[in-house]
């Protein structure tokens, strides 16, 4: 680990004196290792930085820390700030969130600083492991390379009839590089919103996301500009013993350098006590702008399948296992990414 992240525990952690405003300190952890069946076999699980598992047993690609720490500035105000180290980042530290929080009303909270985009289903505790089933979401969906911004957010409580309801607005900008082409990506102007409606049960969300003047550079070619939408949608049952969960998303522009994106998976669970089991059926596919051949990004499609167990050991504590067969089914002249068989592991904690 990174001596900044101690410091900054250290810091956050002194006594404060009796002007100062209150804050508590929260964290989580991830210990994890994997490593694939096959001698050839290369599974990357994170878009960010291409962290993978390959032959060789691996105790980083999956392991992460958080701190994160809450300030109340006053009766409506709090600062919220996580810091996050990735084993696939070798624990160098980054501030994921960073923000304000002003309560406006009873049902109405406004952020700025930075903050995580309401892109999907698990956005807003991506890197809690404790808060899901598995070791890691599934990657055919979870692979954007940018994930918060640096803007505004409001965030609406409300009922619709026996519905409650959860609407979420923001706007702002972030960049990034796109790992698997290098391109350098300016997301100038980000907008979008969620919807969360909740019944018994049973709960839903949308997501609509927009950036109608991103700007692509690609190594020594003029950058350009051009739009992208990032839409998803999911459907969660869960009645305490018996779960299930379906997610879909798209990402679409019209530039023919990068291809159209449409991912989706279904998870299964059932608790039993202090173990669940469960099964995952996740399926990527890419399709081409273009018309013209000379432009065909070979677009790439594969699936995979996930059996795991979840143990609950201890209080705040678990342990899970995983067996993940990833099937590349692109025609054998296209395949981009292989087969692979992976088997992975994790200790998730939160403190």
């Amino acid at each position: 680990m990174k001596p900044t992240l101690w410091a900054l525990i250290g810091a956050l952690a002194m006594p404060l004196g009796a002007s100062a405003f209150d804050m508590r300190l929260n964290g989580f952890m991830s210990i994890a290792g994997g490593m694939t069946l096959g001698d050839d076999q290369t599974l990357v699980i994170d878009p960010v930085n291409l962290a993978a598992y390959d032959n060789d047993l691996n105790f980083a690609t999956d392991s992460l820390v958080a701190i994160q720490a809450i300030a109340e500035v006053n009766d409506r105000m709090t600062a919220t700030a996580q810091m996050v180290g990735r084993g696939g980042e070798d624990f160098n530290t980054q501030f994921e969130w960073a923000y304000l929080t002003y309560e406006a009303t009873d049902s109405l909270d406004l952020k700025g600083g930075r903050l995580r985009m309401p892109l999907f289903y698990y956005s807003n505790f991506l890197e809690l492991g404790y808060g899901y089933q598995w070791v890691r979401p599934p990657v055919e969906t979870y692979n954007i390379f940018v994930t918060t911004l640096e803007g505004i957010s409001a965030d609406y409580n409300f009922y619709i009839g026996d519905f409650s309801a959860k609407a979420s607005a923001y706007a702002g900008s972030t960049q990034g590089t796109d790992p698997e082409s290098g391109s350098e990506v300016d997301f100038n102007t980000l907008a979008g919103g969620s919807l969360d409606l909740a019944i018994n049960n049973l709960s839903f969300r949308g997501s609509y996301n927009t950036a109608d003047n991103a700007t692509l550079t690609r190594g020594a070619s003029p950058a350009f500009d051009f739009p992208i939408t990032f839409i998803s949608g999911a459907a969660m049952y869960d009645n305490g013993t018996l779960f299930t969960i379906a997610e879909y998303t798209s990402t679409l522009n019209d530039t023919n350098l990068i291809n159209n994106r449409y991912n989706s998976y279904v998870s299964l669970g059932y608790r039993v006590g202090s173990l669940t089991p469960h099964a995952t059926f996740a399926r990527y596919e890419e399709e081409t702008n273009s018309i013209d051949p000379g432009y065909n990004q070979n677009p790439r499609e594969y699936q995979s399948a996930t059996l795991g167990m979840r143990w609950d050991f201890d209080i705040a504590a678990a342990l899970k296992v995983e067996y993940t067969r990833r099937e590349d089914t692109n025609p054998d002249s296209l395949r981009a990414v292989g087969d692979a068989d992976l088997l992975s592991f994790a200790i998730d904690v939160v403190f």
